[in-house]
Formats: structure tokens, C-alpha cells, sequence
């Protein structure tokens, strides 16, 4: 497995997230890039790279993107997966962007909590070994329609024999040596008219040559071998099967070799390891054509099962469903594709294994099946995903009642009630080739997937414009990042007792180079979406320290700056000592410096930041909860929390004063604060009323445009001067 990311703390993250991780009780090799060329160097190295863990933009934009174009075309590796950890929200890798890039998964590195992650690799390194498994196949099923063409025009018995034991050897990877052995009617023995290798000698000659009877009568056993019958026990390791067609031999017949059936064949090939999965179907494929030529016809129709069917739900695959869209041409803008994923269904596994929810999967494919109806086409594209295709009203059932109810299956032993996640593409809305309708369908199926149980995305015509607008302003916060264009503007907070400055609370702004102010919404939502936030983060707390130098250097220097962490940050390992080494290197005490983290945050893995936080507080600096009260933490939870603050959301404050019913929420806050021991501090506060209502509460600080508008770092002193909080004579600082 490969990581590409140029983001150190995010390839430490990432090994550390994946320390101890196995497949199916196997150890994963991680490998680690911090750059496309070096990434290029180790796709070479290591062709055995079957997942691709890959940051959008690097030291260059499209690096990338650039670099999954180099995996499957330059390098013709149609086999490793490729997740995207970068780029942008919705559906930026479509179209315009990568229209024809093969990208299997896009997430947010936000969303990678522990359970995420391990879900995806699961189900990608399944999708590996299942394609690694196919290529295999299919590079069989090429030498075995060779073989098949190479047998029909071979004009005797002999040379098809000894064709059929070369072919087999080939398309096993097998030494080349063996036996095809022919018992004609109405004889006592058998003859060798097939032989190769070290038993070349044997050819034309009885069986019981061979010299070896418990062999000798294997083989025999295996010509008079009837359907219905339990196979002739053989060596592990011995390729040992019939030729004949199966309506030669009547399931009547006792054993022996009666006189009255026709001439049999049997091959024999002694391996050095167990068959493959699919090694028994290969070779009776080509021995049937061999056996009898009548039946290729057959043989085709079970070739095209293999390639256009799933063998456990018997519907059509992913190939199925793509011939069936395309021969469908115009009439195909008057249906409906429906994605439908079974949720959590990588716990299902664990849970209940895989035969059992392999059987499950069964059922579930029937009550698809019986409730679309004949008019519509259900295929499944992978694992527990599957996709119905056909006209508009057809589509509009069930699926959806069962989004809240979800759909109880059983395989007649165990029963479950599986919840389904949708995304719907109404073809008469999109224009595209099938394949760019599958990808998008997967797109909204992972956006479905990332809202929740029981969600359904549909397609909106316009969301490829969306897309490309975010794509561009990630690329220009990448520039900006780069750059050093991101700038804080510091919001006083003041202690409500007396008014004193408590410290300022540090919030980015970025003003773009049209001059045009972006929302810190949008622009801190698309650094964390496309993994900028610790580039972000770093230069905020930079300005930070640069700031609280410059209050120490007029005596301000027992005052505190506020900085946010997100929760991507949370899931560093090392954040709590690189922010303490940032710190230090701007000579800026722990002290200085107070971080702020929202209760969502948290919440995504509430034992890690506990973990995290302790350790902040260890090394000196404060923490403050941030947003608190728009989360869904319990008591326990906070109380597992080391912290020093907890902060009032201004949603609570706009009623303050003028409804008392609305005080409520904001008075059992400060109350719980003060029970936990905590610092209580309102942001937000814009009134009198509310500063008023605050202190007779009993919280202790606030921030809000009543006491001061966030300013620059050079307004500072002016505004220090103004409002009559700075020292009579001024301290001059000692750290520079």
C-alpha cells in the first residue's frame, strides 16, 4: 500500500493510524511519498502496490491528478486502487476535471476516522485481489479460446491429445507432463494416446505401463466416473478428470466399464501445489471442447457468464449492466439508475462471517429482483452494492420505504433487517457515455454514504458547475497557502466581572487576489476537505505568536491567544508536540497560546482527542471546547475531556434579554461549567442586555463586536491605546 502526500504530519498520521493493520491475517507493507517523482520511483519498485492512498495537489497542482493518469495508462495498471485523500467536495473529480481518470474512491481526510479507514482499505484490497483474480481469468480464458481455436483444427487423436495436455500445462502454469488416456468400447484396457514430458515414452502404449497401480486404477476410475457419483479419490495434487461429454455415460450403469458405452478419455497431471479456485472450471471448459466439439456453443455461453455475471447472485456484473447500457442506445435517456449499498455491511462481516452473509447478499438480490419487477434490470456492481436500471416509474417503489424500515432478508436460518443507501441518476437529465453515468452514480453514492444511514443522493443538473468552482478556489487557496496570503484578524475577549482583556481569539481571513473577501465557511470547510488545514492551521498560530509578542512587548504579555484546531488535527499523533515545538521556535510560552476545538470534533473519536487533549494541557497550553451546546456530546463524554474552557455558542445569546424562555439552555451551560470546574466563556455578544444577563449568570468571560470587531495584528496597539488597556509604562519584551 502506497500513501502520496506531501504533508508530513499526514504520512505520519497515516502510518500511525495503519500500525498493526492486517488483511484477511496478512501484514501490509506501507509505503510512504511525499512527492509524484518519488511516487513514480516506488510504482516501479514495487509492483506488488495494490492500493493507492493519493493527495490531490502536491508542489504542483495537478500532480495528482497527473499521477493517476501515469498508473493506468502510462504504466497500464488497471489493477491498483486509487482513493483520493484530496481535492475537492462533491463531485470535482467528475467531468471537467478528471472526465477520464479511473479514481475508485474520493474522501474527505476529515472523515478518516479509524473505523472509516479500515473500512476502505477492506473493501478496496478486496476489489484488488477480486480484479488480480479476473486478470488472472481473464489472461486464462484468452490462452483457453486459443486453445479451443488451436483443437478444432487439429485432424487426429493423437495431436489433440498431445495439444490438449500443452494447453493445459500452459494455462495452469504446470510442468509439462502428463497423460490423456483412451478406454475404447468393448476393450479390458486402457491405452495412452497422450503423453508428454517424462512420460513420453508411455504414448501408444497399455496404461498399466505406467508402473504404478493405485495410479493406474485412479485413472481408471476416473473414466468410468459417473454424474452423480462420487468423484475417484485422487492425489491432492493430481489434475485427474474425465473428456467425455456428461450424456455419454448413463447414471444407471454399475461400476466398471460396461461394454455397451462409448470409447472414454481421461486426463492425468501431476502438480507441485494445490489448484487455484477456478483451475477445476478452466480446464473442464477446454477438455469439454476437446471431449466434444458439439458442445462449443456451450462452451462460449459459459465464457460470457464468466465475464458478464456475478457467480454468487447469478445477476448481471458490473461488465453486464455496461453491454446492457449500451445496447439500450436512445431508449436509455428514458430510464432511471439507481445505486443501492448496503450500510454497514463491513460489520455484517465480522459479525456474522462470510458464508452467512454471503447467503444474505442472495437474499437480498432475489427481493431486489422480485420487487423491480421484469422491466428492470438488477445487477450487482460489488460487494454490497448494487444497481437497478429501467424506465422512470418503475423506480419510484419500495426503495424508498425501505430507506427508514430497511428490508428484512433471511437465508432460511438468520434473519436481518439490511438498511440501503441510494443515489438515483434520472438519464434524461445527464448526457454522457455509460461508463461516466456508473462513475457518477458512484460519486453520489460515496456523498449518500458520508450523510448518514438510510440517505439518497440524486443527480441535479448544474452540479458538475459547483464542482469546477470549488476545484478553483482549492487550487487558489493552495496558492494562497503557498503564498503566506492567509492573515488573522485577532477579536478582543474580555473577562465580564471588570472588562479587562482577557486575550484575543486569532480567525483567519483571506482576502483572494481579485481583492474579493472568501468566507471563512467556505474557505476553512475546503482546506480541511482538501487536506490544507494543517498548512492553514500553521500559519494562523505563526501570526499568533508573532501577535502575543507584539502584546508582550507592551506589557500585555500575561494575555492569551485563542487558536482553532478541526478534527483532522485531532488525529495526529504528534500534534500536541509539533504545535509546542511551533511555539518554542517563535519564543512563545505554552502558556501564551490557548486552543480552541469544537465539540463535533471530538466527537469523531472521543478517546483520541481525550488522549490529545490531556497531552496540550501537559505541555501548557489551555483548551477551550468550542461551539458548545451544537453537539451531540454526552455528560460522561465531557467529563472524560481535559479542559479548561467551555464556550457558550452565540446561537444561544440572539433571544437573550428579550424572551426568558430562551435563557434556559444558556444558564444550564454556565451552570454545568462551574460544576466541572470549568471556565465558562459567551461569544457572540452584541448587547448590553445579553453582556448584563451574562454576569448575573455567572459567566465569566465573552468575546462579541459589543466588546471589539476582529482587527489586524497592526491595529492592535492603536486599539490597545483607544480603549485604555494598555500599562502606564510600557515593558519591553525580551523574546524579540
Amino acid at each position: 500500500m502506497l500513501t502520496v502526500d506531501d504533508d508530513v504530519v499526514f504520512r505520519r498520521s497515516m502510518a500511525f493510524a495503519l500500525e498493526g493493520y492486517q488483511f484477511q491475517g496478512r501484514d501490509i507493507t506501507l509505503l510512504q511519498a511525499g512527492s509524484a517523482a518519488q511516487a513514480r520511483a516506488l510504482l516501479v519498485a514495487h509492483p506488488d502496490i495494490a492500493l493507492l492512498l493519493l493527495d490531490v495537489v502536491m508542489e504542483n497542482d495537478d500532480d495528482g491528478l497527473m499521477l493517476v493518469r501515469h498508473v493506468r495508462e502510462g504504466m497500464g495498471r488497471r489493477d491498483i486502487r486509487i482513493v483520493l485523500l484530496t481535492g475537492q467536495p462533491g463531485m470535482a473529480p467528475m467531468r471537467d476535471v478528471m472526465r477520464n481518470l479511473d479514481v475508485n474512491e474520493y474522501w474527505h481526510k476529515t472523515e478518516l476516522g479509524s473505523d472509516r479507514l479500515e473500512a476502505i482499505l477492506n473493501a478496496n484490497l478486496r476489489s484488488h485481489q477480486f480484479i488480480q483474480e479476473a486478470l488472472q481469468t481473464r489472461r486464462q480464458l484468452e490462452q483457453l479460446l486459443a486453445a479451443v481455436d488451436g483443437a478444432s483444427h487439429v485432424p487426429d487423436l493423437t495431436g489433440l491429445s498431445q495439444a490438449l495436455l500443452v494447453d493445459v500445462a500452459r494455462l495452469l502454469g504446470l510442468p509439462g507432463e502428463g497423460l490423456v488416456v483412451m478406454w475404447p468400447a468393448h476393450t479390458t484396457a486402457a491405452l495412452v494416446i497422450g503423453a508428454t514430458g517424462r512420460f513420453a515414452e508411455l504414448q501408444g502404449r497399455p496404461l498399466d505401463a505406467l508402473g504404478d497401480p493405485a495410479q493406474v486404477q485412479r485413472i481408471e476410475q476416473a473414466l468410468t466416473h459417473r454424474p452423480g457419483m462420487a468423484a475417484a479419490p485422487a492425489h491432492a495434487l493430481d489434475l485427474l478428470m474425465p473428456l467425455h461429454p456428461s450424456s455419454a455415460l448413463s447414471t444407471t450403469a454399475s461400476p466398471g466399464r460396461p461394454d455397451d458405452l462409448a470409447t472414454l478419455f481421461a486426463l492425468w497431471m501431476p502438480r507441485r501445489q494445490p489448484p487455484a479456485p477456478n483451475e477445476t472450471e478452466m480446464v473442464q471448459l477446454l477438455v469439454a471442447n476437446v471431449g466434444a466439439q458439439m458442445h462449443r456453443l456451450e462452451l462460449i455461453a459459459k465464457l460470457d457468464r464468466l465475464a458478464y455475471h456475478d457467480p454468487l447472485t447469478e445477476l448481471p456484473n458490473r461488465n453486464g449492466l455496461l453491454r446492457m447500457m449500451h445496447a439500450a442506445g436512445e431508449r436509455l435517456s428514458t430510464m432511471v439508475l439507481q445505486f443501492e449499498d448496503v450500510d454497514q455491511f463491513s460489520n455484517l462481516n465480522l459479525m456474522l462471517g462470510f458464508e452467512t452473509t454471503n447467503r444474505l447478499l442472495q437474499a437480498l438480490a432475489q427481493r431486489l429482483r422480485d420487487e423491480a419487477g421484469p422491466e428492470v434490470l438488477v445487477a450487482r456492481m460489488d460487494n454490497d452494492t448494487f444497481a437497478l436500471l429501467g424506465p422512470r416509474d418503475k423506480l419510484d417503489t419500495p426503495l424508498h420505504r425501505h430507506r427508514s424500515e430497511g428490508i428484512t432478508v433471511s437465508d432460511g436460518h438468520f434473519s436481518a433487517v439490511l438498511h440501503l443507501t441510494g443515489a438515483r441518476v434520472d438519464l434524461a437529465l445527464f448526457s454522457g457515455p455509460p461508463e461516466e453515468i456508473l462513475a457518477t452514480a458512484r460519486y453520489l453514492l460515496n456523498d449518500a454514504k458520508r450523510r448518514g444511514w438510510g440517505q439518497e443522493v440524486a443527480y441535479r443538473p448544474g452540479m458538475e458547475a459547483a464542482a469546477r468552482d470549488n476545484y478553483r478556489l482549492g487550487q487558489a487557496l493552495h496558492e494562497a497557502l503557498r503564498a503566506g496570503e492567509i492573515r488573522i484578524a485577532l477579536q478582543p475577549q474580555v473577562w465580564l466581572r471588570d472588562g479587562t482583556l482577557k486575550g484575543f481569539e486569532a480567525l483567519a481571513r483571506w482576502t483572494d487576489r481579485r481583492g474579493q473577501e472568501v468566507s471563512p465557511v467556505t474557505f476553512i470547510a475546503l482546506a480541511e476537505a482538501s487536506g490544507h488545514i494543517t498548512a492553514l492551521f500553521t500559519q494562523v498560530l505563526q501570526q499568533s505568536c508573532h501577535a502575543w509578542r507584539v502584546l508582550e512587548a507592551l506589557g500585555l504579555g500575561h494575555l492569551r491567544i485563542a487558536v482553532n484546531l478541526s478534527a483532522l488535527q485531532l488525529a495526529a499523533p504528534t500534534l500536541a508536540q509539533d504545535i509546542a515545538d511551533q511555539c518554542a521556535d517563535q519564543g512563545v510560552p505554552p502558556e501564551a497560546i490557548e486552543l480552541e476545538v469544537t465539540e463535533s470534533a471530538v466527537m469523531l473519536d472521543p478517546d483520541g482527542a481525550a488522549a490529545q487533549l490531556a497531552r496540550l494541557r501537559q505541555l501548557g497550553f489551555e483548551v477551550a471546547l468550542d461551539d458548545f451546546g451544537t453537539g451531540f456530546s454526552s455528560l460522561a463524554r465531557l467529563r472524560s475531556f481535559d479542559l479548561d474552557w467551555l464556550k457558550i455558542d452565540r446561537a444561544f445569546l440572539g433571544e437573550i434579554g428579550q424572551r426568558p424562555d430562551h435563557e434556559t439552555l444558556p444558564d444550564m451551560i454556565v451552570t454545568l461549567s462551574r460544576q466541572l470546574g470549568l471556565k465558562s466563556l459567551a461569544e457572540g455578544v452584541e448587547t448590553d442586555a445579553q453582556r448584563l444577563w451574562l454576569v448575573r449568570s455567572g459567566c465569566m468571560a465573552a468575546q462579541g463586536l459589543l466588546f471589539g470587531a476582529p482587527m489586524p495584528v497592526a491595529a492592535l496597539p492603536d486599539w490597545l491605546r483607544t480603549h485604555g488597556h494598555l500599562p502606564a509604562q510600557p515593558v519591553t519584551a525580551g523574546h524579540g
